[in-house]
Protein backbone atom coordinates (compact mmCIF):
# COMPACT_ATOMS: atom_id res chain seq x y z
CA UNK A 1 0.00 0.00 0.00
CA UNK A 2 1.24 3.53 -1.21
CA UNK A 3 1.42 6.51 1.63
CA UNK A 4 -1.38 8.06 0.21
CA UNK A 5 -3.15 4.45 0.81
CA UNK A 6 -2.32 4.32 4.33
CA UNK A 7 -3.77 7.52 4.58
CA UNK A 8 -6.71 6.72 2.66
CA UNK A 9 -7.02 4.09 5.67
CA UNK A 10 -6.29 5.69 8.44
CA UNK A 11 -9.36 8.27 7.59
CA UNK A 12 -11.74 5.43 7.40
CA UNK A 13 -10.91 3.56 10.18
CA UNK A 14 -10.70 7.16 11.91
CA UNK A 15 -14.50 7.19 10.94
CA UNK A 16 -15.26 4.20 12.09
CA UNK A 17 -13.61 4.66 15.45
CA UNK A 18 -15.90 7.66 16.01
CA UNK A 19 -18.77 5.47 14.76
CA UNK A 20 -18.12 2.80 17.00
CA UNK A 21 -17.95 5.40 20.30
CA UNK A 22 -21.75 6.38 19.27
CA UNK A 23 -20.47 9.55 17.44
CA UNK A 24 -22.98 9.29 14.00
CA UNK A 25 -22.95 12.65 13.67
CA UNK A 26 -19.64 14.09 13.69
CA UNK A 27 -18.22 16.57 12.13
CA UNK A 28 -15.23 16.49 9.31
CA UNK A 29 -13.51 18.82 12.39
CA UNK A 30 -13.91 15.82 14.83
CA UNK A 31 -12.76 13.14 11.99
CA UNK A 32 -9.44 15.43 11.16
CA UNK A 33 -8.97 15.76 14.52
CA UNK A 34 -9.44 11.61 15.51
CA UNK A 35 -6.94 11.24 12.02
CA UNK A 36 -4.67 13.74 12.77
CA UNK A 37 -5.01 15.08 9.06
CA UNK A 38 -6.07 18.70 8.13
CA UNK A 39 -9.84 18.46 6.78
CA UNK A 40 -8.36 19.55 3.31
CA UNK A 41 -6.85 16.05 3.39
CA UNK A 42 -9.69 14.14 4.18
CA UNK A 43 -11.85 16.09 1.07
CA UNK A 44 -8.86 15.21 -1.16
CA UNK A 45 -9.02 11.85 -0.36
CA UNK A 46 -11.86 10.39 0.59
CA UNK A 47 -14.49 12.97 -0.13
CA UNK A 48 -17.40 14.92 1.92
CA UNK A 49 -19.11 13.09 5.16
CA UNK A 50 -21.92 11.37 2.42
CA UNK A 51 -19.24 9.70 0.51
CA UNK A 52 -17.00 8.22 3.22
CA UNK A 53 -20.12 7.00 4.83
CA UNK A 54 -20.97 5.14 1.87
CA UNK A 55 -17.78 3.54 0.95
CA UNK A 56 -17.32 2.14 4.50
CA UNK A 57 -20.95 1.09 3.85
CA UNK A 58 -19.57 -0.55 0.43
CA UNK A 59 -16.15 -2.20 2.23
CA UNK A 60 -18.67 -3.93 4.44
CA UNK A 61 -21.19 -4.79 1.84
CA UNK A 62 -23.85 -3.35 4.43
CA UNK A 63 -25.91 -0.66 4.42
CA UNK A 64 -25.37 2.16 6.26
CA UNK A 65 -28.34 1.12 8.72
CA UNK A 66 -26.68 -2.41 9.06
CA UNK A 67 -22.97 -0.82 9.89
CA UNK A 68 -24.87 1.71 12.15
CA UNK A 69 -26.06 -1.61 14.11
CA UNK A 70 -22.89 -3.54 14.11
CA UNK A 71 -20.60 -0.57 14.84
CA UNK A 72 -23.24 0.26 17.90
CA UNK A 73 -22.93 -3.57 18.96
CA UNK A 74 -18.97 -2.96 19.04
CA UNK A 75 -19.36 0.03 20.96
CA UNK A 76 -21.33 -1.87 23.67
CA UNK A 77 -18.54 -4.93 23.55
CA UNK A 78 -16.33 -3.01 24.17
CA UNK A 79 -18.36 -1.51 27.62
CA UNK A 80 -19.04 -4.75 28.19
CA UNK A 81 -15.85 -6.09 27.73
CA UNK A 82 -14.22 -3.55 29.99
CA UNK A 83 -15.70 -3.99 33.03
CA UNK A 84 -16.50 -8.35 33.10
CA UNK A 85 -13.72 -9.06 31.17
CA UNK A 86 -13.33 -10.81 27.44
CA UNK A 87 -14.09 -14.30 28.91
CA UNK A 88 -16.63 -13.41 31.24
CA UNK A 89 -19.34 -11.42 29.38
CA UNK A 90 -22.15 -12.64 27.25
CA UNK A 91 -24.06 -12.04 24.49
CA UNK A 92 -26.84 -11.27 26.38
CA UNK A 93 -24.89 -8.10 28.20
CA UNK A 94 -23.58 -6.96 24.84
CA UNK A 95 -27.30 -7.20 23.68
CA UNK A 96 -28.77 -5.51 26.44
CA UNK A 97 -26.29 -2.15 26.48
CA UNK A 98 -26.49 -2.08 22.69
CA UNK A 99 -30.13 -1.87 22.91
CA UNK A 100 -30.82 -4.57 20.49
CA UNK A 101 -31.79 -8.08 20.88
CA UNK A 102 -29.78 -11.01 20.92
CA UNK A 103 -30.82 -12.45 18.28
CA UNK A 104 -29.60 -9.23 16.72
CA UNK A 105 -25.76 -9.60 18.22
CA UNK A 106 -25.64 -13.53 16.69
CA UNK A 107 -27.28 -12.56 13.30
CA UNK A 108 -24.60 -9.88 12.69
CA UNK A 109 -21.73 -11.93 14.30
CA UNK A 110 -22.25 -15.69 14.36
CA UNK A 111 -21.09 -16.10 18.18
CA UNK A 112 -18.87 -14.74 20.94
CA UNK A 113 -15.98 -15.72 19.73
CA UNK A 114 -16.61 -14.08 16.40
CA UNK A 115 -17.65 -10.74 17.96
CA UNK A 116 -13.78 -10.67 19.73
CA UNK A 117 -12.77 -11.32 16.59
CA UNK A 118 -14.42 -8.44 14.92
CA UNK A 119 -13.88 -6.10 18.18
CA UNK A 120 -10.33 -6.46 17.94
CA UNK A 121 -9.89 -6.36 14.09
CA UNK A 122 -12.24 -3.38 13.30
CA UNK A 123 -11.66 -1.14 16.30
CA UNK A 124 -7.95 -2.00 16.78
CA UNK A 125 -5.12 -1.07 14.59
CA UNK A 126 -4.27 -3.97 12.77
CA UNK A 127 -5.30 -3.47 9.34
CA UNK A 128 -2.82 -0.49 8.82
CA UNK A 129 -0.38 -2.06 10.11
CA UNK A 130 -0.65 -5.41 7.92
CA UNK A 131 -1.00 -3.10 5.02
CA UNK A 132 2.54 -1.59 6.22
CA UNK A 133 3.99 -4.57 7.07
CA UNK A 134 3.48 -6.25 3.79
CA UNK A 135 4.56 -2.86 1.84
CA UNK A 136 7.03 -1.40 3.68
CA UNK A 137 7.75 2.25 2.45
CA UNK A 138 11.47 3.07 2.62
CA UNK A 139 10.93 6.34 5.21
CA UNK A 140 11.65 3.83 8.09
CA UNK A 141 10.24 6.81 10.68
CA UNK A 142 7.13 7.81 8.75
CA UNK A 143 6.04 4.20 9.07
CA UNK A 144 6.68 3.58 12.50
CA UNK A 145 5.60 6.84 13.69
CA UNK A 146 1.78 5.86 11.89
CA UNK A 147 2.29 2.59 13.21
CA UNK A 148 3.53 3.45 16.77
CA UNK A 149 0.25 6.09 16.97
CA UNK A 150 -2.14 3.90 16.06
CA UNK A 151 -1.30 1.45 18.56
CA UNK A 152 -0.98 3.74 21.30
CA UNK A 153 -4.36 4.98 20.44
CA UNK A 154 -5.76 1.96 20.69
CA UNK A 155 -3.72 0.62 24.34
CA UNK A 156 -4.16 3.82 25.57
CA UNK A 157 -8.07 3.99 24.67
CA UNK A 158 -8.75 0.63 25.85
CA UNK A 159 -5.94 -0.19 28.48
CA UNK A 160 -8.80 -1.16 30.85
CA UNK A 161 -9.67 -4.43 28.73
CA UNK A 162 -5.14 -4.98 27.71
CA UNK A 163 -4.35 -4.53 31.43
CA UNK A 164 -6.57 -7.74 31.86
CA UNK A 165 -4.72 -9.62 29.24
CA UNK A 166 -0.80 -8.18 29.87
CA UNK A 167 -1.10 -7.69 33.67
CA UNK A 168 -1.59 -11.13 34.95
CA UNK A 169 -5.22 -12.34 34.34
CA UNK A 170 -4.31 -15.87 33.13
CA UNK A 171 -7.65 -16.52 32.25
CA UNK A 172 -7.81 -13.28 29.69
CA UNK A 173 -4.69 -14.68 28.05
CA UNK A 174 -5.84 -18.08 27.83
CA UNK A 175 -9.29 -16.98 26.51
CA UNK A 176 -7.35 -15.15 23.75
CA UNK A 177 -4.61 -17.78 22.36
CA UNK A 178 -7.80 -19.99 21.92
CA UNK A 179 -9.06 -17.66 19.54
CA UNK A 180 -5.72 -16.69 18.22
CA UNK A 181 -6.12 -13.28 19.21
CA UNK A 182 -3.39 -13.12 22.02
CA UNK A 183 -0.63 -10.14 21.04
CA UNK A 184 1.30 -12.67 18.87
CA UNK A 185 -0.76 -11.50 16.01
CA UNK A 186 0.26 -7.97 16.65
CA UNK A 187 4.00 -9.08 17.23
CA UNK A 188 4.52 -11.13 13.88
CA UNK A 189 2.51 -8.23 12.19
CA UNK A 190 5.55 -6.16 13.15
CA UNK A 191 7.98 -8.47 13.23
CA UNK A 192 7.12 -9.22 9.16
CA UNK A 193 7.24 -5.61 8.93
CA UNK A 194 11.17 -5.57 10.71
CA UNK A 195 12.04 -8.86 8.54
CA UNK A 196 11.09 -6.80 5.31
CA UNK A 197 13.18 -3.60 6.57
CA UNK A 198 16.52 -5.54 7.57
CA UNK A 199 16.72 -7.22 4.28
CA UNK A 200 16.06 -3.93 2.51
CA UNK A 201 18.95 -2.66 4.05
CA UNK A 202 17.32 0.10 5.94
CA UNK A 203 18.35 -1.01 9.66
CA UNK A 204 21.24 -2.03 11.04
CA UNK A 205 21.14 -5.81 12.10
CA UNK A 206 21.15 -5.66 15.67
CA UNK A 207 18.48 -7.81 16.35
CA UNK A 208 16.12 -10.51 15.27
CA UNK A 209 13.42 -9.51 13.38
CA UNK A 210 10.86 -10.62 16.24
CA UNK A 211 13.08 -9.03 18.89
CA UNK A 212 12.58 -5.70 17.04
CA UNK A 213 8.82 -6.03 17.48
CA UNK A 214 9.09 -6.71 21.43
CA UNK A 215 11.37 -4.13 22.14
CA UNK A 216 8.68 -1.54 20.03
CA UNK A 217 5.69 -3.27 21.73
CA UNK A 218 7.19 -3.15 25.43
CA UNK A 219 7.59 1.04 24.60
CA UNK A 220 4.53 1.10 23.96
CA UNK A 221 3.18 -0.84 26.54
CA UNK A 222 5.35 0.97 29.18
CA UNK A 223 3.74 4.49 27.81
CA UNK A 224 0.05 3.21 27.32
CA UNK A 225 -0.55 0.91 29.58
CA UNK A 226 2.09 0.64 32.54
CA UNK A 227 2.92 4.37 32.88
CA UNK A 228 -1.02 5.41 33.51
CA UNK A 229 -2.04 2.02 35.63
CA UNK A 230 1.09 2.06 38.10
CA UNK A 231 2.45 5.02 38.26
CA UNK A 232 -0.53 7.78 37.49
CA UNK A 233 1.35 8.96 34.54
CA UNK A 234 -1.04 9.94 31.98
CA UNK A 235 -0.14 10.34 28.20
CA UNK A 236 -0.91 14.17 27.65
CA UNK A 237 -0.32 14.05 23.96
CA UNK A 238 -0.41 10.51 21.84
CA UNK A 239 1.41 12.27 18.86
CA UNK A 240 4.36 13.42 21.40
CA UNK A 241 4.75 9.93 23.18
CA UNK A 242 4.39 7.92 19.77
CA UNK A 243 6.99 10.65 18.43
CA UNK A 244 9.32 10.18 21.53
CA UNK A 245 8.80 6.54 21.29
CA UNK A 246 9.96 6.06 17.38
CA UNK A 247 12.99 8.56 18.50
CA UNK A 248 14.20 6.21 21.16
CA UNK A 249 13.89 3.37 19.35
CA UNK A 250 15.37 4.46 16.27
CA UNK A 251 18.41 5.57 18.19
CA UNK A 252 21.60 3.40 16.76
CA UNK A 253 18.89 1.68 14.33
CA UNK A 254 18.90 3.55 11.22
CA UNK A 255 21.86 3.52 9.01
Amino acid sequence: MTKSGSIDRYILDAARSLLSEGERDFTMEQLAAKANVSRATIYRRVGNKEMLLKRLSHERGETFEQLDTRLRILKAARVVFGREGLAAATMEQIAKKAGVGVATVYRHFGDKENLIRAFLEEVGPKTTIRALALHPTDDVAHDLEEIVRLIMAFFYEHRDILRLVFMGNETERRYLQNLGQGSDTLLSLLTNYFRRQLDAGRLQNVGEPAELALALIGLILAFAIIGPSHYGIEVESLEHASNLIVTIFLNNLQR
